[in-house]
């Protein structure tokens, strides 16, 4: 995450996808938060040392970096603090007390997640998947990423991001499918259509994907650069380099 701090806000309705995504049910959103727990702390404790451990996706912070940003958005959103998903870690700290602490905040996760808004219940869980993805080696993940619970949400947020973006520079409507799934972003008829794997949309729409990766998705109706400034949003851009290969 390297672009500096910006709330998401609500879309417009020009922004927003074709059919609006309806609420998920947030026991739903707490099992789905909870598995990515659970996986982010089987992954880091199995590193020899957290600390030093490089994410390439996120190269300013270490494995133990990241468990402290999660702690960090963890304990913002049970206080019920603003919607922003590019927090810094917590001070440093040992891996396990970190861990600790996001365990017991489990208690308080469900009252909040009642209590809270559904576009915001959703940063979390964006949050949370993306990192847990950011976390696996390739080769390590689960072997359909796109089933996980959280994904039907952040796919859906990240289009909203996007939207607004999108919106904000003046661009072009745009209409982007992926398997089953299809979103209209912008005012008036799309001057383009973006067709990939869900996955690959949803790590190009959440900074994971460089410039050249997102060109070598389907682009149809207009060039891929036409768009380029709306992939650069909230907390993600683009990253320089490569931090991992399309369709993992």
């Amino acid at each position: 995450m390297t672009a500096a701090p910006t709330p998401i806000q609500t879309p417009t309705q020009a922004q927003a996808p074709t059919a609006a995504p309806a609420p998920h049910d947030p026991a739903e959103q707490l099992a789905a938060y909870r598995r990515s727990r659970a996986a982010i702390t089987a992954l880091v404790a199995a590193l020899p040392d957290p600390a030093a451990a490089p994410v390439p996706a996120c190269p300013d912070w270490s494995a133990r970096d990241l468990v402290g940003h999660l702690l960090h958005i963890c304990a913002s959103f049970v206080a019920l603090e603003d919607s922003q998903i590019d927090l810094a870690p917590v001070a440093a700290a040992p891996l396990a007390e970190l861990l600790d602490r996001w365990a017991e905040l489990d208690a308080e996760l469900p009252a909040a997640l009642e209590r809270s808004p559904e576009l915001r219940r959703r940063i979390l869980l964006l949050d949370a998947f993306s990192h847990e993805l950011d976390l696996r080696p390739a080769g390590r993940g689960p072997a359909d990423p796109t089933g996980h619970p959280a994904f039907a949400g952040a796919l859906d947020l990240s289009t909203m991001g996007f939207g607004q973006a999108l919106a904000g520079a003046g661009l072009p409507a745009l209409r982007i499918e992926t398997a089953g799934r299809s979103w209209t972003l912008g005012a008036g008829a799309p001057a383009a259509v973006l067709r990939g794997p869900a996955l690959d949309v949803f790590r190009s729409l959440t900074g994971r994907r460089t410039r050249a990766q997102i060109e070598a998705l389907e682009w149809s109706g207009g060039p891929a650069g036409t768009w380029e400034p709306a992939f650069t949003w909230g907390p993600f851009a683009p990253p320089r380099a490569e931090v991992e290969p399309a369709g993992r």
